[in-house]
């Protein structure tokens, strides 16, 4: 009976890890992944997890056997609906409570029963282990030591195999199946016929409910435009879809999205970037380094812009953390095998000695978010000694359509810190509207003037022109990051609120669920 109460505790901390690490992972397409949704999702974690301690103490002072498998059961079978909800839940709070306080909502309505239920496990574990052994300490001990190694085995389970290898529906409603059977074997304990009989009946419940789990669908619209996916995969990053439309003149082009955000796309018929700022970042590093040979990519994308300039002739190589986005970008937008793709995080890559580029190209988007320690001054420092002489360093960036927004401010100041010269190109938009900005560092900057050799649509001709026409000055004042202190997630949270919603108005909710 030991063994059993022990092996419960461990297989209960594992899953408290996989409801709030893969939770967190549902989130993230409806909310994005910023501090504020993971402290969200923490938040919550802990809050059920206390009210369950403290229902599981209440239970405890009455001995009751069929208390454990309840407790189980009623994790299990929420779980297991999880997939029939969560498109309601998410939309709902996303449109109408905003990211903070959106995705605690949304975190509490799908994760807090269970996570309650979870922790109430630990208090009647205790009471049963009690009565095994003499000692209330050594028991808890015992059982919380077992219980927090479950809980390190449940989250490197959850990031190295569940969130890359399986869809969240049928991680989150597996662990469901898991702990109904969990309960299951405990009800074959209970002395009443009448229990033993029914305890396989909410296993049998979570299966049918995970058989008949309903699917994300293939075809979809965004910003009203028919769109087919054809590729939806989970990943270490976030969910990664690639989708085939039709543009407004009626050629076909297909596009990579992370989390329901943009990372590049190209025209099928003449393989050049559909989007401006794949073209900007094209554009601009020719025009203030046409010499330019070896070129180091920090973030993959699409792999467009990877291709291009491995078709103008420069050495490209591309650092890049997550491996579905290398095969996605070799499969569907033609990543030729000449670039070199580097499977590493950014900044560990940067702060290792090594080659040196004529060309860095920073552009990393975790869906909405570009992570704060790569724009740090340290982070800018280790890119400087990455460039050669005469090196320029090129960073997309998200801003209001005034260019105003507090990140740009702070990564203006930052760049022309390190790099004593730094252009902004503000992209034309709307009143309102989000925009992307291109800043280009580098030392004695000066562009070049003459006709653009590598590939664009026609379409974008115009405003790569405009675009060039709107060059400024870095502007300096705004504090900038270092590696202990930065305050780059709070300055950009109001625009990553007003991007997430963009583009949960642009695609229906069914179309951000895996």
């Amino acid at each position: 009976m030991k063994r059993a109460i022990l092996a419960t505790a461990f297989l209960e901390g594992s899953s408290v890890l996989v409801v709030e690490i893969a939770g967190a992972r549902a989130l993230a397409p409806y909310f994005g992944s910023s501090l504020h949704v993971w402290t969200a999702q923490i938040t919550a974690t802990l809050l059920f997890l206390a009210l369950g301690y403290g229902l599981g103490g209440r239970f405890s002072r009455t001995p009751a056997a069929w208390k454990l498998p309840a407790v189980f059961w009623g994790a299990g079978v929420w779980l297991a609906l999880y997939p029939f909800l969560r498109n309601a839940v998410l939309g709902v709070a996303a449109a109408r409570f905003g990211v903070a306080g959106g995705s605690f909502l949304a975190s509490a309505l799908l994760f807090g029963l269970p996570l309650s239920c979870l922790g109430a496990v630990s208090p009647l574990l205790i009471a049963r282990l009690d009565a095994l052994q003499a000692g209330a300490g050594s028991a808890a001990g015992q059982l919380f030591l077992i219980n927090t190694l479950g809980g390190l085995c449940g989250g490197w389970l959850t990031a190295l195999v569940l969130i890359p290898h399986l869809p969240l529906r049928l991680a989150l409603a597996g662990t469901g199946a898991v702990l109904a059977a969990l309960g299951g074997l405990w009800g074959l304990t209970l002395r009443r016929r009448s229990l033993k009989v029914a305890a396989p009946v909410p296993l049998l419940l979570t299966l049918l409910l995970l058989g008949s789990a309903p699917r994300p669908p293939d075809t979809l619209e965004v910003a009203g435009v028919p769109a087919r996916v054809v590729e939806r995969r989970e990943s270490g990053i976030g969910l990664i879809q690639v989708l085939q439309m039709e543009g407004l003149d009626g050629s076909p082009y297909r596009t990579l999205l992370i989390d329901g955000v943009t990372q590049g796309g190209m025209d099928l018929a003449t393989g050049a970037s559909v989007f401006e700022f794949t073209a900007y970042l094209d554009d601009l590093a020719w025009r203030y380094h046409p010499r330019a040979r070896r070129a180091l990519l920090l973030g993959l994308g699409s792999g467009v812009l990877a291709r291009e300039l491995d078709a103008r002739g420069l050495a490209v190589s591309v650092v890049e953390i997550e491996p579905r986005i290398e095969a996605a970008a070799r499969r569907w937008f033609g990543l030729p095998p000449s670039v070199r793709v580097i499977r590493e995080d950014a900044r560990s890559y940067l702060n290792r000695e090594g080659e040196t580029y004529d060309l860095v190209f920073l552009d990393v988007f975790a869906g909405e978010t570009i992570p704060w320690y790569l724009v740090t001054r340290e982070a800018l420092a280790a890119v400087g000694r990455h460039l050669a002489p005469g090196g320029r360093l090129l960073v997309n960036w998200v801003t209001d359509s005034n260019g105003e927004s507090g990140g740009l401010r702070r990564l203006e100041a930052a760049l022309a810190g390190a790099f004593g010269d730094a252009r902004v190109f503000v992209d034309a938009g709307e009143t309102g509207a989000l925009v992307n900005a291109i800043v280009v560092a580098g030392a004695g900057l000066r562009i070049e003037e003459g006709k653009f050799p590598g590939r664009v649509l026609p379409a974008l001709v115009p405003k790569l022109a405009a675009l060039e026409a709107r060059a400024r000055p870095a502007r300096t004042g705004a504090r900038v990051g270092r590696d202990d202190w930065s305050d780059l997630d709070d300055a950009e949270a109001a625009l990553r609120l007003e991007w997430r919603r963009l583009v949960l108005g642009s695609m229906s909710p069914e179309a951000l669920a895996d």
